[in-house]
């Protein structure tokens, strides 16, 4: 299985962080920067150009960290969907998603949710999917329980932000679609 490469899932083309172009690459380091993104995440700082191209460099030999980026049928850019701690052992990994910014279109999370569970679970054939939203983003957690994700757990005072700590709510959904006698292939 090439876990490195890009994919269409319906009218959508999913590439792959290390297949980016420079302008592709400096486009997901100005979303990751922006204020609305940066502040659901664990690290609020602004991200460098040299620390992004880093970042990248290192994905071509990570085989457990995949991100890509999302286009839509007229070549739209959506936003960035990824795949952290994969476990192909065990079939599981934790998501992340962030929409562009600068889209005001009705809908977009949704395509990107739909487009990483396609590669989880029926790409890539794993078990779960688990996350991890920051408790103050109610936006996020309402989003993600309309997707099928159920609260799982709470990681007590995990994050330090502006002076204070924040919970942080384990979310997961499982591939319900595999063929048990599959298991163990």
């Amino acid at each position: 299985m090439d876990l490195k490469r890009d994919f269409h899932i319906d009218d959508v083309s999913v590439v792959n962080f290390i297949n980016l172009s420079g302008e592709e690459r400096e486009l997901v380091r100005r979303w990751r920067n922006h204020d609305d993104i940066r502040k659901q995440m664990y690290s609020e700082h602004m991200i460098s150009l040299e620390e992004h191209a880093g970042f990248i460099a290192g994905l071509s030999n990570d085989d457990k960290n995949f991100y890509w980026l999302v286009k839509d049928k007229k070549g739209e850019y959506s936003g960035v969907i990824y795949l952290n701690r994969t476990d192909f052992s065990n079939m599981n990994a934790y998501l992340g998603i962030y929409s562009n910014p600068d889209l005001k279109t009705q809908g977009t999370g949704s395509t990107l949710i739909d487009c990483l569970k396609k590669i989880a679970f029926e790409k890539w054939d794993l078990h779960t999917l688990k996350l991890e939203v920051i408790e103050t983003n109610g936006r996020a957690i309402h989003f993600y329980e309309k997707s099928g994700f159920a609260v799982e757990g709470r990681l007590k005072e995990f994050v330090f932000k502006k002076g204070r700590w924040y919970d942080v709510m384990i979310m997961g959904i499982v591939n319900r679609t595999r063929n048990r006698n599959e298991i163990g292939r």
